[in-house]
């Protein structure tokens, strides 16, 4: 591995010849994407010698096409100086470990987790989320590769969250009263939600996954990580996961860190998002479909399954949700995000934003 890792650092841009890669480990916390290692790479100068850090993410299962958007991505926001990570090399056949493998720069610094958890620093943190979210939000399209497929691949996520809401609003029956309690209570939240489409809008590079983890606060500068996930679509959506994540890391703060991101959001743009309340309860039924509550699934139309649980017997409910919570808690255990090893804690309150809190913050 280590002499794998010399040659591909030598043969990258910017790097000096005779890389001795050296303290190889790897990291605690780990994506549901990749595993990932630190390594440091030891090179000479013209003068003296110097030792740089690295992260080294391997992808896992079939994330060829993932890892390759990540890497375009990543030299396209670094082009136009934006605050990412520098991505050295990226390789799609590795034949050390049998998959895609990026190396990267490693960045020290802390989540902005950290900073959001404290109430002297909250709102100050808050407010750089959201100077960062319009920059990256400003991207010139034209310099990002396959955006066009990366437009699609954002339509066809929005068109299932879409079904979702209609299927439940058309086809779920409005008697439920042998399905478990917290389906019973999703399909009444969502019932209750109006049946509507998203405005058009012009789209904007996004994240997906725009939250205080994937913020790493270094030298006064918040640098984004994690962009697997990255689309093209509506900026309103990016807005909208960021209020519900701050509004999960810290339910009890004195301010509402959601709608202060928000504000900050729409003061740095000078814009109003038309369809930020269409966002904020899609995320929400995100979220629930996540914790299994939807009666459909991932790379499936419908799942039969949650169908028959919603329409007979809380036994048979309760089971297959049981059965299925503690597969994706083993699955999320080792993710670097705590708040999704804890499924009921995002349960309980993805549904109670879709009972009461919308209305009391809806545009």
């Amino acid at each position: 591995m280590k002499s794998k890792l010399s040659q591909c650092l030598t043969n990258s841009a910017n790097i000096a010849e005779d890389v001795d890669v050296h303290g190889i480990r790897k990291l605690g916390k780990q994506g549901r994407a990749t595993y990932m290692y630190s390594f440091y790479g030891t090179f000479s100068s013209e003068l003296d010698k110097k030792q740089k850090e690295y992260i080294l993410r391997v992808f896992r299962g079939e994330s060829v096409e993932k890892a390759r958007k990540e890497f375009a991505i990543l030299n396209a926001l670094k082009a136009q100086e934006l605050s990412v990570p520098i991505v050295y090399f990226f390789e799609e056949n590795c034949e050390i470990f049998g998959k895609p493998i990026m190396v990267m720069e490693k960045v020290n610094g802390d989540d902005a987790s950290k900073y959001v958890n404290d109430e002297d620093t909250a709102k100050r943190i808050v407010k750089r989320m959201a100077k960062c979210l319009v920059d990256i939000h400003g991207t010139n399209l034209l310099l990002i590769k396959n955006s066009g497929i990366m437009r699609e691949q954002y339509e066809r996520k929005q068109k299932e969250l879409l079904e979702i809401r209609f299927f439940i609003n058309k086809r779920c029956p409005s008697f439920l009263g042998f399905s478990p309690p917290i389906q019973r209570r999703f399909i009444a939240a969502v019932k209750q939600l109006k049946y509507e489409e998203p405005k058009k809008v012009c789209p904007t590079l996004l994240h997906l996954d725009y939250e205080p983890n994937h913020l790493l606060v270094s030298n006064d500068d918040c640098i984004v990580v994690d962009w697997g996930e990255a689309n093209i679509g509506d900026p309103a959506y990016d807005v909208a996961w960021a209020y519900h994540k701050l509004r999960l890391e810290r339910e009890n703060a004195k301010v509402d860190l959601g709608e202060y991101f928000v504000k900050c959001y729409e003061d740095y743009s000078d814009k109003r998002l038309v369809n930020l309340q269409y966002f904020k309860d899609t995320v929400a039924i995100e979220m629930l479909k996540f914790c299994g509550l939807s009666p459909f699934r991932a790379k499936k139309y419908r799942d039969y399954a949650k169908l028959i649980s919603i329409l007979f017997g809380n036994i048979f409910g309760e089971v297959t949700r049981a059965l299925y919570v503690r597969r994706l808690r083993q699955v999320m255990d080792g993710h670097h995000t705590p708040v999704w090893t804890n499924i009921r804690y995002v349960q309980r309150y993805a549904l109670r934003y879709l009972e009461r809190d919308r209305y009391k913050t809806a545009n």
